[in-house]
């Protein structure tokens, strides 16, 4: 008897328009969350805290809104698994984050204190979360597989290009603060509605209903760290991920604190930083992709890739002016271009079992989460030793180029790939 064909095997071919619209909602996701990460939350806390302590405050509402994202994703998503809504299981997820974000936008807008403040930044967290646990099942829900790769690399760019258009669109609204933190939001409405209205959804059906008590997700979770190639990997994405997260979040406060540039200045000069950091991830991730498919080599890349992201930050550090700071950013942007050309690639060669691989690849993001909240969270204690030698942010990007050559360095003992 011919045995029938998978779901995914016999899933209808969709169209170059539905791409086109699942990667604007997924670029819509990103402009709106990593904008205030990179810009608009360091500028509302400049106007509500003291300059001695706007640094300190920045770093506490981050903690605490990477630690709502660590714990928010798994949990939206496994509901989102389960839902049975006649709307669908994902459009639920995706409307109702975006109604959650965009209240939490609005307070941050608004906020006249930083405990509000706070607050509006763990409702987008939550929010935002929502919709990612809504978007990033679609691809493989809905998208064929002779063309998820290529999907998946559209996909992956969408977080670059995020964090430089809302840098560029910041350069216009930062004279509003609503407008600072609801112009990019605009876009996400526009993605994600669009998105809803042609996205073939069905409720959860019986397969799907399964039960996942809380000590078997804990197991689930826990079982790839036993593997001992899965363990270094994670090591080595947590510390370079690490180092990447000084160098978004306190970008604004080194050129304004160290540099001594006026606020309107330093954001143009953030508008460059993230175009440069955009142009180079984008080309070298081609670059290096094809590289890293012609040698079979991945580690060694990998290496490469997190040494120049530590001297783009050591030279950051060290920079008496602008054109030195962005000659740091652009060797840092090389780095982490090659870096994400390569490690999904390692990571798929050294996943412990095929058959949980996307549960494994689920928990090897949390690699790229949990750095959000703890970078901000060591990061005080790092600009007060900063503060006693007289170079605050200089102090805080020299641990991010250590962070970075402990990742290169971790890379090393994998051993299922070369």
């Amino acid at each position: 008897m011919t045995p029938s064909p998978s779901p995914q095997a016999s899933r209808p071919p969709v169209s170059l328009g539905f791409v086109a619209v699942y990667v604007l909602a997924q670029f819509g996701i990103w402009v709106a969350l990593l904008t205030p990460v990179v810009l608009t939350l360091a500028l509302r806390v400049g106007d509500i805290a003291s300059e001695a302590e706007k640094g300190r405050w920045l770093g506490i509402i981050l903690a605490i809104g990477g630690f709502v994202a660590l714990v928010a994703t798994p949990i939206c998503g496994a509901l989102s698994d389960r839902t049975r809504s006649r709307f669908g299981r994902r459009r639920p997820w995706l409307v109702g984050g975006l109604v959650v974000a965009g209240s939490g936008l609005l307070i941050l807008g608004l906020a006249p204190n930083l405990l509000l403040l706070g607050l509006g930044w763990v409702i987008c967290q939550a929010g935002f979360n929502a919709m990612q646990a809504g978007c990033l099942p679609i691809l493989p829900d809905v998208i064929p597989v002779r063309w998820q790769g290529r999907v998946a690399g559209m996909l992956g760019m969408t977080s670059t290009m995020g964090t430089f258009a809302g840098s560029w669109i910041t350069q216009y609204t930062q004279g509003s603060s609503l407008l600072m933190f609801l112009t990019p939001f605009a876009i996400t409405v526009a993605g994600i509605g669009a998105l809803c209205l042609i996205l073939p959804d069905r409720p959860a059906q019986g397969d799907d209903l399964r039960r996942l008590g809380p000590f078997a997700m804990l197991r689930a979770i826990g079982a790839p760290f036993r593997d001992w190639d899965f363990s270094w990997a994670f090591g080595s994405r947590f510390l370079i991920m690490m180092a990447w997260s000084f160098l978004l979040t306190y970008q604004l406060f080194f050129l304004t604190d160290q540099l001594s540039l006026p606020r309107g200045e330093a954001t143009q000069v953030m508008v460059k930083s993230m175009a440069i950091i955009a142009t180079a991830t984008i080309a070298i991730s081609l670059v290096g992709g094809f590289i890293t498919d012609w040698t079979g080599r991945r580690k060694p890349l990998v290496f490469l890739a997190a040494t120049l992201e530590a001297a783009g930050f050591l030279t950051i550090a060290l920079a008496p002016s602008v054109p030195q700071f962005l000659v740091g950013v652009a060797m840092a942007g090389i780095g982490k271009g090659l870096y994400f050309a390569v490690d999904l690639a390692l990571l798929a060669a050294i996943l412990p079992r095929p058959e949980d691989s996307a549960k494994d690849m689920g928990v090897f993001q949390i690699a790229n989460s949990l750095p959000q909240s703890l970078a901000p969270a060591i990061a005080p204690i790092i600009l007060a030793i900063g503060s006693a030698q007289g170079d605050d942010y200089a102090v805080l990007y020299i641990v991010g180029c250590g962070f970075a050559l402990l990742g290169a360095v971790t890379i090393c003992p994998v051993r299922r790939s070369r």
